[in-house]
């Protein structure tokens, strides 16, 4: 977490780069709706602001935190592993750990 400490919450300060997002629609993109998108763009690609911004549009560190963990499912285990130590989360917890924890099952029987 030490990476975020600059953070404050400014509703409207930051905002998520578009190219992050280019193949949508930004002018009527449905923040809430394609959350966990947002979330795994940012964790793949994004800059600093970006996860500031994703912060702000999603109820502060821990608001970003639980969709990391409960909705985020296609990361490489490299992206996985930086998610788990800049957000402060047990591997084991999160979802994208456990769909390849069932794939690697699945395919091995």
């Amino acid at each position: 977490m030490k990476i975020f400490q600059t953070y404050k919450i400014e509703k409207g300060k930051h905002q998520i780069n578009h190219g992050l997002l280019w193949e949508y629609r930004l002018d009527d993109f449905d923040w809430q709706k394609f959350r966990r998108v947002v979330v795994e763009r940012v964790i793949k690609m994004g800059r600093l602001f970006d996860w500031y911004a994703a912060f702000d549009l999603y109820g502060g560190i821990r608001g970003f935190r639980r969709i990391a963990r409960d909705e985020v499912v296609d990361l490489t285990p490299r992206e996985l592993d930086f998610m788990c130590r800049a957000l402060n989360i047990e591997k084991t917890e999160t979802k994208c750990y456990k769909q390849a924890q069932l794939r690697k099952a699945h395919l091995g029987s």
